[in-house]
């Protein structure tokens, strides 16, 4: 089984039912949805879709609610722009403008904050401003590079805070229905410190969500501050678009690498996202380099790979998954398998042991979880065997396949007592295929199954040994 995770972002091109099909059959492992396009009925029918499809296949898919969060775009332009080296432009806070030489740039509260002396990005940094004067009500700005500029572009502004919270009124009305619909992850957008994921959580406790949630790093603040996020989340995204024209373009490889690192060093998923084939957007193949970006980005170490544009809007969205899951595939055969990581807490020395005992052992490593925890924590050692997932919950394996080799192993009842535990996790790998009568398994549990933080015992088990005193067990109990 393929480790590294692939994402498939949902768009146009993939939406209908048959693509859709055909994605979750060759074997994607999450599905984003972009909640900055869109409507919410053409969601959920999509989420009805998945769901349905995922049921027919008998593999579960993770959905990821993509939030829009404060991305600041310009207003309404009548028609496009050419701007030309030299010119002089205004930026002036409305949703639309007839002033000639004028932007409309609808986010007053990023005025607050620029000066003279500040870059403004355009359309993915394709347009650059230089910031020549500043006031409440207009910046003044001297093009730097030429491009065309028309309604609702993208707008960067490397090193000016945005104070604005990073849920905008339209993601709380979006985050009520993605709690309706039961997605697995939300991913806010332009995270710049903990704060902002505190603020987030609060809304989604009071929507009642149990999604994990995903801190898309976009902005130089978000990357500085990682460290103090990291603990707040359950994953990262390393989301190279805007990251690249925030920061400069040449220290988003080496940023994207510290990542990784410190999202493993958590225990915590990771996605590499932005143009990874960008180039089968509208080409039936990739580039060499492309390629190579796929195997750079899985022998960096991220549980995920995210395809955006290639799917959602792209001519050959099958091929694009189809290239990123043989690139994968070929990459994971030279991939350096068990890390050595420290531990900090009682779940983390416990999978560790595990892993080694794996690793020792040839054993394939099992977890039993309420939450997910205790799986996404094993990933992290990165055992060369599948990591069979087994939950009294549905959606916390559905969660649980963002992680790196995680495979969902099945849904067991609720057990108190551990022996029946174990048998009933058995019985379920047995019957599902996960688990062969000539495995030496590795199980992972807590001491109360089902309540999260629990986890404190390894268990490793020769099933040939298992069966056949459980044979000489339940013989004796029929004599008797």
């Amino acid at each position: 089984m393929r480790k590294t995770k692939i994402m498939v972002t949902i768009g146009p091109s993939s939406s209908n039912p048959e693509i859709l099909d055909q994605l979750i059959a060759q074997g994607i492992d999450c599905a984003r949805l972009n909640f900055s396009h869109g409507t919410l009925a053409e969601h959920g029918e999509v989420i009805a879709n998945i769901r349905r499809l995922s049921k027919k296949h008998g593999r579960p898919v993770a959905i990821l609610q993509d939030l829009g969060g404060i991305k600041l775009r310009l207003g309404r332009i009548k028609e496009p722009i050419l701007l030309n080296p030299g010119d002089v432009i205004s930026l002036v806070p409305e949703s639309e403008t007839q002033e000639p030489g004028s932007l409309p740039f609808p986010q007053p509260g990023a005025f607050r904050n620029i000066a003279p002396g500040h870059n403004i990005f355009i359309a993915d940094g394709t347009v650059r401003l230089a910031v020549t004067a500043a006031s409440p009500s207009r910046v003044t700005a001297t093009v730097q590079s030429a491009g065309v500029v028309s309604s609702y572009k993208g707008v960067n502004l490397p090193g000016v805070p945005i104070d604005d919270p990073v849920l905008t009124e339209q993601d709380k009305i979006a985050l009520k229905f993605g709690v309706e619909q039961g997605v697995d992850w939300v991913a806010l957008s332009f995270v710049r410190t903990s704060d902002d994921i505190l603020y987030a959580r609060e809304h989604l406790n009071a929507a009642g969500s149990e999604a994990l949630v995903m801190a898309k790093l976009e902005r130089g603040e978000g990357v500085a501050n990682i460290d103090a996020i990291l603990p707040e989340v359950d994953g990262i995204m390393v989301a190279r678009g805007d990251m690249g024209v925030e920061i400069p373009m040449e220290r988003v490889p080496i940023v994207q690498k510290q990542l990784v690192a410190k999202s493993n060093e958590a225990g915590k998923v990771s996605v590499i996202a932005t143009q990874m084939l960008w180039s089968m957007v509208v080409a039936p193949a990739p580039t060499r380099a492309e390629i190579s970006d796929v195997t750079n980005a899985v022998l960096d170490g991220c549980d995920v790979i995210m395809l955006s544009d290639e799917t959602a809007m792209g001519q050959h969205p099958l091929e694009a998954f189809h290239m990123a899951d043989v690139t994968v595939k070929e990459t994971e055969t030279i991939y350096p398998f068990f890390s050595d990581l420290s531990t900090r807490d009682r779940t983390q020395a416990i999978t560790s042991a595990a892993a080694r005992l794996v690793r020792s052992l040839g054993a394939k490593p099992v977890v039993v979880t309420s939450t997910g925890r205790a799986a996404f924590e094993l990933a992290r050692y990165r055992p060369n065997s599948d990591i069979l997932a087994f939950s009294h919950d549905s959606a916390v394996l559905q969660k649980l396949c963002m992680g790196w080799g995680i495979r969902p192993g099945g849904v067991i009842s609720p057990q108190q007592d551990m022996a029946e535990l174990v048998a009933s996790v058995i019985r379920t790998g047995l019957e599902g295929g996960t688990i062969e009568e000539t495995d030496v398994i590795t199980i992972v549990h807590g001491f109360s199954p089902g309540v999260s933080g629990t986890t404190n015992s390894v268990q490793v088990l020769d099933m040939r040994e298992y069966l056949d005193h459980a044979k000489e067990v339940q013989a004796a109990a029929a004599q008797s």
